[in-house]
């Protein structure tokens, strides 16, 4: 009897094990499978640490980020079409994102949180989603731009074309960069939107070209040149220049009139490899939490109830461009196979 009993209990021992092991292994695969995205961003490795970490520990997703510029990133996503690298892509404006959902290259997503984005940053389309926003402005090296004895930029887009300005200036090249696809638009755009024509706009830029010492391949790479003193004056996104400000390089900015202020947004690649893990980094993004460490970073929040960045410059609303994103979208290869050949310059 008594052995009997030993077996019926080291039997049951046995099976409660074996129930036992399937959960526990569960509880281990759950964070082992939490999994990765890979994000495609103009951001730096520091930036987008930063970013993720609390979803990370949230979640236990890890985020690894390629950084690119917005131009080069089109042009990976349509090579990886059939076999997508990526699963979401951080930091497009409007007329980007809606050419690529046009392309199929990124998929529409309403996140959670985006009802409580702020209405003057809302579209329409859910494929268009701001996540931060921060001016196109000029800026400019205080000792850079000493040594050279130029003044300093105005905010006057025609001071640019000056003589004293000819070749003094670094901004992005529009083929590689939303950075200067925004310039360029806004440039045009600000000349239609005054009873001018385009080819007048297009005499503007071919002006412009002649202050342009280099177009950058990067976005950001005219921010760093300007603060190393390579060049006194840039155009470019102001969220580089305060975090170089914070690092104490002698960085001015100018709003230049009119300005380009559209928030940038992100998306969900198409057929993304891990899109459940893409979607639920778009949900976070949106939330207070993800907004404030945007703001440490010299952006400004798109949802309600987060602070701007300390010391952050003041947008005049009414020097803000009202930028037609479905215009820019449509015209976007005919507008830089003109900008090549009003300029022949070739991004460096």
């Amino acid at each position: 009897m008594k052995a009997a009993m030993r077996i019926l209990f080291t039997m049951g021992m046995v099976l409660l094990v074996a129930a036992l092991l399937p959960a526990m292994g569960a509880g281990e695969a759950t964070q082992q499978d939490a999994g990765e995205i890979v994000v495609y961003s103009p951001f730096n490795d520091q930036f987008m640490q930063a970013l993720a970490a609390p979803f990370t520990a949230e979640t236990g997703i890890e985020v690894l980020n390629v950084v690119i510029s917005t131009g080069e990133t089109v042009s990976r996503l349509r090579a990886e079409r059939q076999r997508p690298q990526a699963d979401f892509w951080l930091s497009a404006r409007p007329a980007i994102l809606q050419g690529a959902f046009e392309e199929g290259l990124i998929a529409a997503y309403n996140p959670n949180g985006a009802a409580n984005i702020r209405p003057e940053f809302r579209y329409d389309a859910a494929h268009i989603t701001a996540v931060g926003t921060y001016p196109l402005v000029f800026f400019y090296n205080t000792q850079a731009i000493a040594r050279a004895n130029m003044q300093a930029p105005t905010g006057d887009w025609a001071q640019l074309l000056s003589p004293a300005y000819r070749d003094q200036v670094v901004m992005p090249h529009p083929a590689t960069s939303g950075t200067a696809y925004s310039v360029i638009t806004t440039i045009i755009q600000a000349h239609l939107q005054n009873n001018m024509s385009e080819d007048e706009a297009w005499q503007f830029v071919a002006g412009l070209n002649g202050a342009v010492a280099q177009f950058t391949r990067s976005g950001r790479a005219p921010q760093t040149l300007v603060a190393q003193g390579e060049y006194p004056v840039g155009i470019g996104f102001y969220d580089a220049v305060w975090q170089l400000q914070q690092e104490g390089f002698p960085l001015e900015v100018v709003i230049p009139n009119p300005v380009f202020a559209e928030p940038y947004g992100a998306a969900v690649v198409a057929d993304a490899p891990n899109g459940a893990n893409a979607r639920r980094f778009f949900d976070y993004l949106l939330t207070p939490r993800a907004q404030a460490v945007l703001t440490q970073f010299g952006n400004y929040p798109v949802v309600a109830g987060v602070n701007p960045p300390v010391g952050g410059v003041s947008v005049p609303t009414e020097q803000v461009i009202d930028i037609d994103f479905l215009w820019s979208s449509a015209n976007r290869r005919a507008i830089l196979d003109r900008f090549q050949e009003v300029t022949q310059a070739e991004p460096q």
